[in-house]
């Protein structure tokens, strides 16, 4: 059968009509708009929410309908108080919903060396759930039949409802849109891709795969009217389905054209990538291998650690990953190619590249080096929660700054910032007489492209930082050099065409994000920490005053307030019930609050509201502290 979607293609250049206007639905439904659309259907005198309350009277609801178990959804059927009311949820999402505690018990210990990216908007404590549901259910209520669809994508078990009042169909989609052909953010979607062997560390925004066929799904049901979780109502959901459907092909399409996998994982597994979201046989590129030579032999070739070797026997080693190298290098020492290591270059903070950095600092006795952009995340990692995060500190790191210089034996060296895979990143340039010079870039780039497929690394993506700032510094060393990424076992070189090809395709990747999101700037969109809980998680002792951060990064290009509001947990209090700061465009900030820990030893888990001009989100971040 034709596909709805398809039909409604031709027809993208109509603009929806987003509105929360009462005319748009019939006359019992009310959406009350906030951080979380609250709907009230009323029927035989009787109220049916769907999502839950974001303000007004929460206590006269006879039911309410939960699309997926996330926090900053979920918090506004919390205010419905009392247990009269029955409160209905996807049955896939019942261990987050149900066992909370559970999940954060553990997360200590999970948050490092971790791999698989899933949210941790878990809710801090049991919402009580009277009826679990799952495709194709039928919830009746009051004389209303409310059809259940698996819609997942922006969860794994997400549900949509559908529903038919005064002759109008209406879809209740949770976050599978928002407004016209937008979502609400990318990074959420992130996850494995089994098929190709793919975990979720390398599956950039994977689930999208999930939520186009979730789309067809709502598009099949002919919706009327869709009211989102979040964002305002469409009225014409068939023309805003076929818009977002358009804008994911094209973003994913473009993400594939630069992306660094293709060198690792080749065609095959690409393609299975490929047809997944942009359909069975689709048209894929994929940039060709540039030139790549083997690696020079005064550098030193050991896992994901490279090491400069002078002439008079000496290294300079860059990262660490295991005490495979730490071996290899006694080993160098017993047959006299290397005498002694006079330093360690950290080019970020990944526990491949980090685990048994602070062990060799010991062992050869010499310095720690990185630039002061990813100095505190190397000697505190417990304070971060990112992907692949080493639990093991490096102590009394020597932060440079970016760009500074020193001469070490023959060698020219060049310290840099350089946010490529990682916004906590840097690079080391080589320069060696009569010799190339090299880049050290970490995992910034292989001879495919880009390593940017884990959206939770912060890849951000202003003119001025993230991949453009790193292609411009390649370009900057002309035509005469080598990059190394320290997972390749050879030197490579792009060429002016290629540097051409990366920037004007991630260009045109930047401009698809604009498109995709509701935000003044695409950031907010692809970096969940914009704004984020330091320490995210700390120890410390019972009924002690410590100081927590909210640190904040204005991505917007005009000045912005920020409101932060903390909740805590039971047996912990907090010094203000909300502060603010104003952050210039493009700043960061900080605001600090003082909390009381409980007396009770345990995990407990603190959370806060952000809002901002346009922005409004609920429980949005969280830190986690363990009292002894």
């Amino acid at each position: 059968m034709h596909s709805l979607i398809s039909t409604m293609t031709a027809v993208l250049c109509l603009s929806a009509t987003l509105t929360l206007a009462a005319d748009s639905l019939p006359k019992s439904v009310k959406v009350i708009a906030g951080p979380v659309n609250g709907v009230l259907v009323e029927s035989n005198g009787k109220k049916l929410c769907v999502y839950g309350l974001p303000k007004g009277d929460a206590q006269n609801v006879d039911a309410v309908l939960l699309t997926h178990h996330r926090r900053d959804l979920v918090w506004a059927a919390g205010r419905i108080k009392g247990d009269g009311h029955q409160v209905v949820a996807p049955a896939s999402e019942r261990a987050l919903i149900e066992e909370p505690e559970k999940y954060w018990a553990e997360f200590p210990a999970k948050r490092f060396h971790d791999y698989d990216q899933q949210t941790t908007k878990i809710l801090t404590s049991k919402q009580r759930v009277t009826r679990w549901v799952k495709d194709g259910d039928t919830i009746d209520w009051e004389g209303l039949k409310v059809q259940v669809l698996d819609t997942p994508g922006f969860t794994r078990g997400g549900v949509s409802y559908v529903v038919k009042i005064d002759g109008k169909t209406i879809a209740f989609t949770g976050d599978c849109i928002y407004g016209d052909g937008q979502l609400f953010d990318l990074y959420s979607f992130q996850d494995a891709i089994p098929e190709a062997k793919i975990r979720g560390y390398h599956g950039h925004a994977s689930r999208l795969a999930m939520l186009l066929p979730s789309l067809q799904k709502i598009a099949d049901a002919k919706p009327d009217v869709i009211v989102p979780a979040r964002g305002p109502v469409i009225d014409e959901p068939l023309s805003s389905i076929a818009k977002l459907t358009s804008r994911i092909k094209s973003l994913y399409h473009k993400y594939l054209s630069t992306n660094a996998l293709y060198w690792y994982f080749k065609e095959d597994r690409m393609r299975i990538c490929a047809d997944r979201i942009l359909g069975k046989e689709a048209a894929m590129e994929l940039k060709p291998y540039s030139l790549h030579e083997e690696t020079p032999d005064w550098i030193f070739v050991k896992g994901t650690s490279r090491m400069l070797i002078s002439e008079d026997g000496h290294g300079f080693l860059l990262d660490c990953g295991n005490q495979g190298v730490i071996k290899a290098i006694q080993d160098l020492m017993k047959t006299g190619l290397v005498k002694k290591v006079d330093g360690i270059f950290v080019t970020h903070y990944h526990d491949d590249h980090t685990d048994s950095v602070q062990a060799a600092a010991k062992e050869f006795d010499c310095p720690v080096y990185a630039t002061k952009e990813y100095e505190d995340i190397l000697e505190r990692p417990e304070a971060y929660h990112m992907p692949a995060l080493t639990a093991n500190p490096i102590t009394d790191v020597k932060g440079l700054d970016d760009g500074h210089k020193m001469q070490w034996k023959e060698f020219r060296l060049r310290f840099d910032f350089y946010p490529g895979q990682t916004i906590y990143h840097g690079a080391l340039l080589v320069k060696k007489p009569d010799e190339r010079p090299v880049y050290l870039i970490g995992d910034a780039f292989s001879p495919s492209g880009m390593d940017d497929y884990c959206l939770l690394n912060r890849n951000l993506v202003h003119k001025d930082d993230g991949y453009m700032l790193c292609l411009k510094k390649i370009r900057e060393l002309g035509s005469n050099y080598w990059l190394i990424n320290e997972h390749i076992p050879f030197v490579f070189n792009f060429n002016n065409e290629e540097l051409k090809y990366f920037e004007t395709r991630y260009q045109a990747r930047i401009d698809t994000l604009k498109e995709l999101f509701p935000w003044d700037d695409p950031n907010y969109g692809i970096d969940e920490q914009w704004a984020v809980f330091y320490p995210h998680g700390m120890s410390v002792k019972a009924n002690k005053s410590q100081e927590i951060e909210v640190r904040i990064s204005n991505h917007s290009n005009i000045e912005r307030t920020f409101r932060v509001k903390p909740h805590t947990a039971a047996g912990m209090s907090v010094d203000a019930a909300s502060k603010e700061v104003t952050l210039k465009a493009r700043a960061d900030g900080v605001v600090k609050f003082t909390i009381q820990t409980p007396k009770k030893p345990g995990t407990y888990v603190i959370t806060a509201d952000v809002d901002s001009k346009g922005m409004h989100f609920r429980r949005w971040l969280e830190g986690v502290i363990t009292v002894k």
